[in-house]
């Protein structure tokens, strides 16, 4: 039986057609109409609140789903021309007990709290969440079916109050906050849902059933809004930014300072009840936090997160097809290296100043869904040009571009079809002045529900075009899946593919194109509390992967993963996998067709998590690879404690270590005698991170957030070897050593970053934010055997520092309407 045959096999062997799902009944909330305004005060002293229907019973989803509630909860809504109101009286048995820790704007933190989801358009595909926790915090965000964007911002207002039976609170949504259909009568859907932190109780007030697919999918019914208009949705908020940075090398004794100002604006516009402009013009992201920055030794870019937040805000239908990778834009400049090209030797030339990063324009949004479900998105972003200076001695200079003029779009379409299932298109499109390269990606996606919910088939085809030759190279890529997503049994079988011409990467991120895969995995869910557990999961899935052109193995194996979660709240897991066909690389010598070889390996790993609800709370984590009839193994240990110290100071300390012993991987030659050798490196690799979370919270609108990070890799060289056909190695005599008679490829690379972030939110919308940032990045060979030398050694290295005032204040047009001025 070939290796293929046996992966078929299993997944075939996983496909077991076992289901269990009950439906609750659908609730309903008729909501009326009062002109009479009120103060936001967090009190229901108001005879509005008298007048409004009652509801109430509420019906747990953890830990025990499908039982009432043992904390009652008395909520009560109307509305008027502008504004949706809800109130609620959130009783306890332990009024002491309600935690009322504080906590950052859009952050739950270890406060009980209680939320509305709010589906207008009563789709099921997305909703609007807006939350409050007992100390008074707002936390509002985007739902969608199994994910969530805590990135979207609105300006709303609440109050909460403590009582005698727990906590109550009021909450204003104007209708400007959120997108409804032009209509007469008004139906949305809703789910109010409440969560006690000390016994981690969430309860909801349509019941929803953890063993169905999505939360926004189990929703009640809003009734009896009539005649409310969508109101004029245009905003605006100016920035100014001031920096002070320090340039400082300890070693020469030199550091330089340098002042700036910069402002932009950002602009949201309501085209109609359902799609929104957004727009940012001059933008500045230098208080964004700073990348976790890392030692790459491999054969692929690093990928890393995205935190400027006009990319992270309502960009649900832009991540469709994951072809769009926000980060592409404002990147390094295109040709950043051709300065370096451009210096004339004979004249003393010298690059002077050469920009390292793109500089942004403008970046625009337009997102919406219509009353028939269509989502269209469309976004646009420019850069600019940029130019790199070369001086010489005479102080004559000339300036080279280094970066086109380049314009980012992407375009979405997806219609919602029944039964919560969808069809899109997506089209990136990079488009370069001059004779740069361009680009362009379409992807065609559907998502396909059965009707009662249980079963989901995802299929989607994906194009690439390159456009740098006469003729442009043409991709593709495809996927399909099946999956049971209802149940306690869980399973799911698919294959993928991409072409070894498909090139997404101007826009999007792909480590490695010319792949085939196949997969089949098995979960099994028990959500009813047990003798021990509260709950617990178990998953097998087995692998396949092979190159697409030429058809050649790459890997396969098994892996499995168990997780339980104690009546105490203590959560601990345990995973592994073995690779029994061990690993052919294509990619790791650089040169397509020269494979390099791994042999078979087992891995085992767990983790512990104990009460977050508690003031001290500790992770642990660990892993072991071992390669068989080999000394080449893996081991990473992990600890993260975590304590409250008081109410409004809360620290997390992450320690991370990495031991790999017998590693080997491609070096470039420091030799010319060896540049047409593909020479592998066998090496001891350490590597640690260690990290400092702490955050101080003065008030719900006030707190500073500290985070600081140490990443730590040593690289050990002892031996070389030349790689033939067939990843056959032989014994080189490649061995480069200094002086000291270390290799000259170790390497001890350290990278060190604080970002200390004050946040004061004086008016809902408007903000002050004072940002300290410290960067220091280090590599060098010799290698240092002492974490706290390295450490101690890590300030004598040249640094960057930067203090950053920034000033955003929201003006919202509708105001100056009501004040009677036209716009």
């Amino acid at each position: 039986m070939t290796k293929i045959q046996l992966i078929y096999c299993s997944i075939l062997s996983l496909v077991l057609l076992v289901s269990t799902t009950s439906w609750s009944q659908t609730r309903t909330y008729i909501i009326d109409r009062n002109a009479q305004e009120i103060k936001i005060d967090g009190e229901l002293t108001e005879p509005q609140w008298s007048k409004a229907e009652i509801t109430t019973d509420f019906i747990d989803a953890y830990p025990k789903a499908g039982i009432p509630s043992k904390y009652q909860s008395i909520v009560r809504m109307y509305y008027d021309d502008n504004a949706l109101y809800i109130g609620g009286e959130m009783h306890d048995s332990q009024p002491d007990s309600v935690s009322y820790t504080l906590s950052q704007r859009d952050d739950w933190g270890n406060a009980d709290w209680f939320g509305i989801m709010l589906d207008p358009y009563a789709n099921n595909i997305n909703s609007f969440m807006f939350s409050v926790t007992a100390a008074g915090v707002e936390f509002d965000a985007l739902l969608f079916t199994d994910d969530a964007d805590v990135s979207w911002n609105a300006v709303w207002r609440s109050s909460v109050k403590k009582q005698e039976y727990g906590w109550s609170f009021e909450m204003k949504i104007p209708f400007s906050a959120v997108r409804f259909p032009n209509k007469a009568v008004q139906e949305w859907n809703i789910n109010l849902v409440r969560q006690v932190r000390r016994d981690r109780q969430k309860s909801y007030w349509n019941e929803v059933n953890p063993e169905v697919f999505g939360e926004i999918t189990q929703t009640g019914k809003l009734v009896g809004m009539k005649d409310i208009k969508s109101p004029i949705r245009l905003s605006f908020t100016p920035y100014v930014t001031g920096y002070a940075e320090n340039s400082y090398d300890y070693a020469a004794q030199q550091q330089t300072w340098g002042q700036r100002v910069t402002g932009g604006l950002d602009v949201k516009y309501g085209l109609n009840d359902a799609f929104t402009l957004d727009m940012t013009l001059i933008p500045d992201f230098g208080q964004t936090t700073s990348d976790k920055q890392v030692l790459n030794l491999g054969p692929f870019e690093v990928r890393f997160d995205e935190n400027r937040p006009f990319f992270l805000e309502g960009t649900d239908l832009f991540s469709i097809g994951n072809v769009f990778y926000s980060r592409r834009i404002g990147a390094e400049t295109y040709n950043y290296w051709d300065a370096e090209n451009s210096v004339n030797d004979s004249l003393s030339e010298e690059v002077t100043g050469n920009p390292n990063l793109a500089s942004l324009i403008n970046g625009t949004k337009v997102s919406g869904r219509t009353s028939s479900g269509l989502g269209i998105g469309v976004f646009n972003s420019v850069e600019n040009r940029a130019f790199a200076t070369i001086s010489d001695p005479s102080g004559n200079t000339r300036q080279v571009q280094t970066h086109p003029l380049t314009n980012y779009n992407v375009f979405v379409l997806s219609q919602s079809l029944q039964n919560n299932s969808s069809i899109s298109f997506v089209n990136t499109n990079v488009m370069r002045e001059g004779g740069s390269r361009d680009a362009n990606v379409s992807v065609g996606q559907t998502n396909l529900f059965s009707r009662d919910k249980k079963f989901l088939l995802n299929a989607e085809l994906k194009v690439s075009s390159i456009f740098e030759d006469e003729v442009p190279e043409l991709g593709h890529a495809l996927g399909v899946n099946f999956e049971k997503v209802s149940g306690i049994w869980r399973y799911g079988f698919g294959y993928g593919e991409e072409s070894d011409t498909y090139d997404p990467n101007d826009l999007g991120f792909l480590y490695n194109n010319n792949s085939r895969s196949y997969y089949g995995e098995l979960r099994w869910n028990d959500y009813s509390p047990g003798k021990y557990f509260l709950r617990k999961w178990a998953q097998v899935e087995v692998y396949y992967e092979e190159l697409y052109k030429p058809k050649l193995f790459s890997y396969g194996g098994v892996a499995f993963n168990m997780v339980g979660t104690f009546k105490n709240f203590l959560t601990v897991g345990l995973n592994g996998g073995a690779n029994p066909f061990g690993e052919v690389n294509h990619f790791e010598s650089r040169h397509f067709g020269k494979e390099v070889r791994f042999g078979p390996n087992v891995e085992l790993g767990g983790f512990y998590s104990s009460d977050y609800s508690k003031r001290f709370a500790l992770d642990l984590r660990f892993w072991y690879k071992q390669f068989v009839n080999s000394s080449q193994k893996g081991t990473n240990f992990a600890l993260s404690p975590r304590v409250r110290l008081f109410d409004r100071l809360f620290v997390v300390f992450r320690t991370k270590w990495d031991f790999i012993t017998a590693d080997y991987g491609y070096v470039r030659p420091l030799d010319d005698t060896y540049s047409d050798d593909i020479i592998l490196g066998f090496r001891d690799r350490l590597i640690t991170e260690n990290s400092l979370q702490t955050e101080f919270i003065f008030t719900k609108r006030m707190g500073i957030d500290i985070r600081i990070r140490h990443y730590w890799q040593q690289v050990e060289y002892y031996n070389f070897n030349e790689l033939r056909v067939g990843g056959e190695l032989i014994e080189s005599n490649y061995n480069p050593v200094g002086a000291d008679g270390s290799s000259e490829h170790n390497t001890n690379y350290n990278a060190f970053t604080v970002d200390v972030n004050y946040r004061w939110v004086f008016i809902p919308g408007s903000e002050l934010r004072l940002v300290y940032k410290n960067n220091i990045f280090d590599s060098k060979n010799s290698l240092i055997p002492s974490y706290f030398r390295t450490f101690d050694d890590l300030f004598d290295q040249p640094q960057l520092n930067s203090v950053s005032m920034k000033l955003l204040v929201y003006v919202d047009a509708i105001y100056f309407k009501r004040k009677g001025n036209k716009l």
